[in-house]
């Protein structure tokens, strides 16, 4: 493995155990106990864990929020995926509204340099889109959440509210089929509502394991998912559940 994808095997063996060994990562990565003790050295610095003797812990605790800068080492390859096929989804002179997270973050990737108009709900895409002069950036306004750097409150779902878009693009930690789109705070409920409020379209992207979760706040019913966006592990009775709902279905 090179250095990103220790770093990547590194977050991913956390996430999955909670604790992580020197040895067993070094010999894993086939790298030298140094190597790892620097990488982890690194990922701590980053706060994406906290050393330990003989390895790392996780510093996320049962029931909390993932960090972004976690989250966003977490199922790259997937995401990668399912933004590839976002992009296609979206034609050059289209105004875009996109949803903040690290899988619209996997997007912003894709859709820079396109002659395209994006409002982004998020800093961190705003920072990528931003690069090319080709890409009209149109910013929410309101309050910025930290570390998501996410518009929120009664200044950006104002923004949303005023425009019109040809999609949103979506995001959510949970979709199960029976319950819609859900999250976990009610300030990312409201600004996801003003997305799917103000677009004629709207592409849920979103990884397979999250429509098999449901959280506390509901965003919008199944049958508000024009387009679903999903890896190939997607259950088949999810996918047909969006399908019935009225979702076309396209996989990554």
């Amino acid at each position: 493995m090179n250095g990103e994808e220790r770093l990547k095997y590194v977050v991913e063996e956390l996430a999955r155990t909670g604790r992580v060994g020197v040895a067993e990562l070094a010999r894993d990565a086939g790298a030298s106990e140094m190597t790892i003790r620097r990488d982890l050295d690194l990922l701590q610095g980053q706060g994406l864990l906290r050393r330990v003797r003989g390895g790392a812990v996780g510093v996320v605790q049962r029931g909390e929020v993932i960090p972004f800068a976690l989250r966003d080492k977490q199922g790259t390859e997937v995401k990668r995926r399912i933004a590839a096929v976002v992009a296609e989804l979206i034609s050059d002179g289209e105004a875009v509204a996109l949803d903040n997270g690290t899988t619209c973050l996997a997007i912003a990737r894709e859709l820079a340099g396109r002659p395209i108009t994006v409002m982004p709900l998020s800093l961190h895409s705003a920072v990528v889109l931003g690069e090319s002069a080709r890409t009209k950036l149109i910013m929410p306004g309101g309050e910025v959440s930290s570390p998501e750097l996410a518009s929120y409150g009664a200044m950006a779902e104002a923004g949303v509210r005023g425009l019109h878009f040809d999609t949103a693009v979506v995001s959510s930690c949970a979709a199960l089929p029976a319950d819609g789109l859900t999250t976990n705070t009610l300030a990312d409920n409201a600004m996801k509502r003003a997305l799917i409020a103000s677009s004629a379209r709207v592409l849920l992207a979103i990884e397979s394991v999250k429509l098999e979760r449901t959280a506390m706040v509901t965003v919008a019913g199944a049958e508000a998912v024009d387009v679903l966006v999903t890896d190939a592990d997607a259950d088949p009775e999810a996918l047909e559940a969006y399908r019935a709902a009225g979702a076309e279905i396209r996989l990554a």
